[in-house]
């Protein structure tokens, strides 16, 4: 089975979520840990989605993954 390449870029975009989400998860429960109350937690979590986020899709369009390429023919 041959994936076309909008289905391709949908997996390595919903790769890049759940990475970050991950990535989320762990700064936020760390961050918990050694102190940091609730709020500040799930901010300093939020702030590391958000940086994982934009450099697996900065990452991912400079490897010409996702869009910014040139279309290809069928």
């Amino acid at each position: 089975m041959k994936l076309s390449p909008f289905a391709v870029q949908v997996l390595l975009l919903v790769l890049a979520v759940v990475s970050s989400a991950l990535v989320a998860v762990v700064a936020g429960v760390l961050c918990h840990v050694a102190g940091t109350g609730i709020a500040g937690a799930v901010l300093y979590g939020g702030g590391a989605f958000i940086l994982w986020m934009t450099l697996s899709v900065t990452v991912l369009t400079a490897l010409g993954l996702l869009g910014g390429g040139t279309a290809s023919s069928p």
